[in-house]
């Protein structure tokens, strides 16, 4: 027996050398099942002993394994490991550097598996990888770039690689999948990201990275870029990382999140898809003004620490100078905890030049613009950022309190709190307004505007009109329908004038004009002239409105009365009628009085 047991150490098993003595090298080897029975699969190198329960600690160990093709698979190199040929495995507890045949993917760590039988590595403990660039990216996703000549970049020309560590580690070279566990971390150049597992697929023959999965807590820093979410996925096929699972991103002020986010690092583009949000400072978004109304922006102010603008949509694209929304689109503006302003629409685009500075907004389809108690609508809306112009088109109509209007086309500039309606222009408003405030249609009610009730409106009809917070002018074949008058002319101005510190305010009606007019009294008047103009003035003393008609001749006409003239001054607080110079007056006597008729001492002015 014991002649037996020595014999069988003299002589190797087939497919395992006898373990050197002295220091002596030797040979271990491993050969694939039929029908590859005469193909190597492992070859493992050093210095042998041979231990009690059959197995053989290898020092100063290498070993290599092959395909079945004889292509050389993977090198691992470690001060001392076992090998076990029953188990047809190879482990160690110490440390270990594993590299690809062709040097493509290595791998560090302390403790290490190789089971033969289905080509498996298992590293325990302070695991390091490193993915070289070449592994990363393809030449599909290389040839796909979108960039223009403005938009290159060094950065965006080659992917920079990075080095893995975790705790833990297991590889199968038949499927190229790798699974990192326990405080996993990727360290790159402007990278650092952490997750709980990351899960890598490497091609077969290139050993070039095709995915990564990160999952569980995953962090990701990238430059400026801050993401977190519960997976994030990477494709060398499209180049693209995916992020799910109640994903976020902060970007230079700007924090993202919806129920995937998706980076292109190649083509520079940002994709939020399904409840998209983006929140942004203000004056980074450059329509601030255009929501927060009149006023509210100044080129002095400083911008404030706690405005806002936040965006909600079906889903959204960001790129170096575009940024494109979509479906159920939701902007508003926030100063604190106060709306200042809010825009629907189902399309957004916005231009930039650089980064920051807004170049145009195009909003489309249900577009909505609301602003405290005023609104905008239209098919669509186009707001130009060097000019601080807001063009809306498509049935576009508008709102201010009672006051509302429409036309072709409606210029607004928000900052100013001027708009301009072109085109079958038509403005509505309180009845007691016209000609008394509707050159504030812009701005805020008074609050005896706001809490008065009325049923009675006035419309004005024109080619075009121009309000501001001050003015307001009508023209090309104006038209007033009033329950108490009717205007026609060419063109209408009204004015607010300060006298003595109180507002007072201007009408002018030119040329042409037609009107009917029916006094507190009941009275009717029809008037013509060149020229008419109604003066609001308000005194310390008094309170004083006047109507002044010019013409060649002008002419009023009353009830039985009949008056013509080159000047008619009607003051409508007293109802005094005067005509200055030679004047030309009917007027029907009541039946049955004289044929002869005595001007009376006072009355009319000459």
């Amino acid at each position: 027996m014991v002649l037996l047991a020595l014999g069988l150490l003299m002589f190797a098993s087939p497919g395992h050398s006898q373990p050197g003595a002295g220091g002596q090298v030797s040979k271990y080897t491993q050969y694939y099942d039929a029908p590859n029975e005469t193909q190597l699969n492992l070859l493992l190198e050093g210095i042998g002993q041979l231990l009690p329960d059959g197995r053989v600690q290898v020092n100063n160990a290498k070993c290599r394994t092959f395909r079945r093709n004889g292509e050389g698979e993977m090198n691992v190199e470690t001060p001392f490991c076992f090998y076990d040929r029953k188990q047809r495995s190879v482990s160690s507890s110490g440390p270990f550097h594993m590299q690809t045949a062709d040097g493509k993917f290595s791998i560090d760590g302390e403790g290490f598996l190789w089971l033969q039988t289905n080509s498996t590595l298992l590293v325990s403990n302070r695991v390091h990888t490193i993915v070289h660039p070449e592994q990363l990216g393809s030449q599909t996703a290389a040839a796909t770039t979108n960039l223009t000549a403005e938009e290159n970049h060094p950065k965006a020309e080659q992917t920079p690689g990075f080095d893995i560590f975790s705790d833990q580690f297991e590889y199968a070279l038949d499927s190229g999948v790798g699974v990192y566990r326990g405080n996993v971390r990727a360290v790159g150049t402007n990278l650092n990201s952490t997750a709980g597992t990351v899960t890598l697929v490497l091609s077969a023959a290139e050993h070039r990275v095709q995915s990564l999965l990160a999952e569980e807590n995953v962090v990701i820093d990238y430059e400026k870029i801050h993401a977190t979410g519960g997976r994030a996925f990477y494709s060398a096929e499209t180049g693209l990382i995916q992020l799910t699972n109640q994903p976020t991103c902060r970007y230079e002020q700007r924090d993202c999140s919806g129920d995937e986010l998706v980076f292109d690092p190649t083509n520079r583009i940002f994709r939020a898809n399904g409840h998209a949000t983006l929140n942004m400072p203000a004056q980074n978004m450059g329509v601030s003004g255009l929501l927060s109304g009149p006023g509210s922006v100044s080129s002095n102010s400083v911008p404030s620490t706690n405005h806002f603008v936040e965006l909600l949509c079906d889903n959204y694209e960001l790129r170096t100078n575009l940024a494109v929304f979509h479906q159920d689109v939701r902007v508003s503006d926030r100063l604190g905890e106060q709306l200042k302003g809010k825009m629907t629409c189902d399309l957004m685009t916005l231009t930039f030049v650089g980064t920051n500075d807004l170049q145009k907004m195009v909003a489309e389809h249900r577009v909505v613009i609301a602003q405290e108690d005023g609104q905008f609508t239209a098919e669509k809306a186009e707001y130009t950022g060097t000019n601080g112009v807001l063009d809306l088109t498509g049935n576009p109509a508008w709102r201010a309190g009672l006051r509302e209007g429409k036309g072709d086309l409606v210029r607004v500039h928000p900052a100013r709190g001027e708009m301009l309606v072109s085109g079958n222009a038509v403005m509505k408003l309180p009845a007691a307004e016209l000609g008394q405030s509707a050159f504030n249609a812009l701005g805020k009610p008074k609050p005896a505007e706001s809490t008065a009730t009325t049923n009675e409106f006035a419309e004005v009809y024109c080619q075009q009109y121009f309000l501001t917070q001050e003015s307001a002018l009508f023209r090309g074949g104006v038209r007033i329908a009033h329950p108490q008058m009717k205007w026609t002319c060419e063109e209408i101005s009204m004015l607010s004038l300060p006298v003595l510190g109180k507002a007072g305010r201007l009408v002018i009606a030119e040329p042409a004009v037609v009107f009917d007019v029916t006094d507190d009294q009941g009275r009717s008047f029809h008037g013509t002239g060149d020229k008419a103009v109604y003066t609001h003035r308000v005194t310390a003393t008094a309170t004083n409105n006047i109507m002044e008609l010019t013409g060649n001749p002008a002419m009023l006409e009353a009830t039985n009365l009949v008056g013509r003239n080159k000047v008619i001054t009607l003051d409508l607080d007293s109802h005094k009628l005067t005509a200055s110079g030679k004047y030309t007056l009917w007027a029907a006597a009541p039946e049955g009085a004289p044929t002869t008729f005595r001007l009376p001492k006072t009355g009319l002015t000459r």
